[in-house]
């Protein structure tokens, strides 16, 4: 049953083909969001409608020849939202054709909607948190247990002082006793160190029973969305980022062309190589602090840090974001991203951002390389800590 249906006035002659309006359907609407479009006139009797629908400046699903049928005195055609549109989320834009039995054609209007997530829909998000959650607690009983064992060493210390004013044999003693507590709480710590191994490989074995739970919850959901990319491409599409250290970086130089001095330049290493003939996709945004951006220019490198073939290409000042997909004849090892700032001859007006490089035709929004989710910082301050309980690694 269709119970949203967005309507859209189609204006009549050679004016603005635009629609003024902005509905939005939820990822939950499936059968049951669709687009009401009033004519004012009567001559698209006999035609075939076809659609295009785009999402962030790529193609994802067409439908071609499209039926009318019969229209009511108001010349409206409804045209049902297909489901596997619902897989996105955010703003869609929508053209719709025309194309008649005489042989012409028409370009009708260009018109805008967004598909919200559904919250029902959220329970599909909840996995990455069962890692993250369990290593911050994880790192509370480490610094509870070390917090325990400094309290206890600092009161064997004060007996120890306290004992200065007793016998030899009483300080011997003392000492002896401080030594025993103080190897005591070395051993805690050790086994606190196997503790929180075995905690780790506790919350990687829940999180992959959740992945698995999840998976099998969600079955038709991955099947609409595999539907979905299957009309657009052949190319699998995966939400690796393989570039690392990818989160924020300032640009250094600017460079009007390809570099021939590689050292001068911060390039963004790949975690592995892209191999031959994979399709895969650069995105990422853009903060502009000094001059006008111009353009982006991507440069790809192989093992011997050659050159592959150079793109450059033009980015809208939408958001300051960029997006592009390539599949290159030879395996990609490290690149290189400009972005052109006019006005400014220092070239140091840029911040990149979010920049990820992944399989497929789509990008999608940034995550880290999977080697960096736990930081080099987070394991250091528990090696440290265990170190100077006097344990070791």
């Amino acid at each position: 049953m269709l119970r949203k249906i967005a309507e859209i006035k189609v204006p009549k002659g050679a004016g603005p083909r635009e629609a003024k309006t902005n509905p939005i359907f939820a990822t939950y609407d499936r059968q049951g969001a669709a687009f009401a479009f009033y004519f004012s006139d009567s001559n698209i009797a006999g035609a075939a409608a076809n659609l295009l629908f785009m999402v962030d400046g790529q193609k994802v699903f067409v439908d071609d020849g499209v039926t009318l049928g019969e229209t009511n005195e108001t010349h409206t055609f409804t045209y049902p939202l297909p489901d596997k549109l619902l897989n996105y989320t955010g703003k869609v834009d929508g053209y719709l054709y025309f194309d008649f039995e005489d042989g012409s054609h028409s370009d009708e209007i260009h018109f805008v909607f967004t598909i919200k997530k559904s919250q029902i829909d959220e329970e599909m998000e909840d996995a990455p948190d069962v890692y993250i959650k369990s290593f911050e607690e994880i790192k509370a009983d480490v610094q509870s247990t070390a917090d325990k064992a400094t309290s206890d060493i600092k009161s064997r210390v004060d007996a120890v002082e306290n004992a200065k004013n007793s016998t030899v044999g009483d300080i011997e003693k003392a000492k002896d006793d401080a030594e025993s507590q103080i190897g005591d709480y070395v051993g805690e710590v050790e086994s606190a160190k196997q503790d929180i191994s075995s905690s780790v490989s506790d919350v990687q074995s829940k999180a992959s029973e959740a992945g698995k739970s999840i998976e099998e919850s969600s079955k038709e959901v991955k099947k609409a969305k595999t539907d979905s990319i299957k009309s657009m491409s052949e190319s699998d599409i995966s939400d690796k980022n393989y570039l690392l250290d990818s989160k924020k970086r300032v640009l250094e130089e600017r460079s009007t062309g390809e570099p021939t001095d590689k050292s001068n330049y911060d390039p963004y290493y790949l975690s592995e190589p892209i191999p031959a003939g994979t399709e895969f996709t650069v995105s990422g945004k853009l903060e502009i602090t000094d001059g006008d951006f111009d353009a982006i220019s991507i440069y790809f490198r192989d093992e011997n840090g050659d050159g592959i073939d150079g793109h450059s290409f033009r980015v809208e000042h939408i958001n300051n974001g960029f997006s592009s997909s390539f599949t290159l004849s030879k395996t990609v090892y490290k690149i290189y991203i400009y972005a052109g700032i006019s006005g400014s001859t220092e070239g140091n007006g840029v911040i990149y951002t979010d920049v990820k490089l992944q399989t497929g035709p789509l990008a999608t929004p940034w995550t880290p390389n999977p080697q960096q989710i736990v930081t080099q910082d987070q394991y250091d301050k528990l090696a440290n800590a265990i170190i100077n309980l006097g344990g070791s690694i």
